[in-house]
């Protein structure tokens, strides 16, 4: 007879292991939120926070507009790029180093298709989940328009490129995301 004073109910397997399924969702929610609070979320802009988020919005708005003005055109090149997928040039994901310190390369035309001379670009490679990783670099001007310089990354895998020219008062900015393949 099933009564509220009988606690065998409790000693049953399948109690047993519906409760330890409960208690495991649960531990792996506590982890994942502690995991979280943990190791915050980074963008590629370290200022970026939820406090002046609006701020930061009509920021990337307005270099955007800014970007759209100036009509400079990019392309980012690595000789050490991999070959065979001819998507590596249009997609992000697709863009893989296969060596390391690898080479890179960035043609910036104007709007009308001249070379940009004289420009200072700095990129700045960031490992997503660690600080401590992330390095910045300067690319030098090889030839009109052509700025190449050597990016030594401290592990494989998936990292954010930001790469900042300058010249004559004028800011580019351009993201990029690259898969290094090859370790030191």
């Amino acid at each position: 007879m099933i009564s509220q004073s009988n606690k065998q109910g409790w000693r049953n397997p399948w109690m047993l292991g519906f409760a330890a399924i409960v208690l495991c969702g649960v531990l792996v929610n506590v982890y994942l939120l502690w995991n979280v609070m943990r190791t915050p979320v980074r963008l590629l802009d370290d200022v970026y926070s939820v406090k002046n988020h609006d701020k930061q919005d009509a920021k990337w708005v307005q270099q955007q507009a800014g970007r759209a003005t100036l009509g400079w055109q990019a392309k980012l090149h690595s000789p050490q790029q991999a070959p065979g997928d001819d998507r590596k040039t249009q997609d992000a994901d697709h863009f893989i180093l296969m060596a390391n310190p690898a080479t890179i390369e960035l043609a910036l035309n104007d709007r009308d298709g001249k070379p940009v001379q004289g420009g200072q670009v700095v990129v700045t490679a960031q490992w997503p989940g660690n600080a401590a990783q992330d390095f910045s670099a300067t690319l030098y001007e090889v030839a009109a328009g052509l700025y190449q310089g050597s990016l030594n990354f401290p592990r494989a895998g998936r990292w954010d490129l930001l790469i900042k020219t300058q010249r004559d008062g004028h800011l580019f900015e351009l993201e990029q995301k690259v898969f290094v393949a090859a370790s030191k």
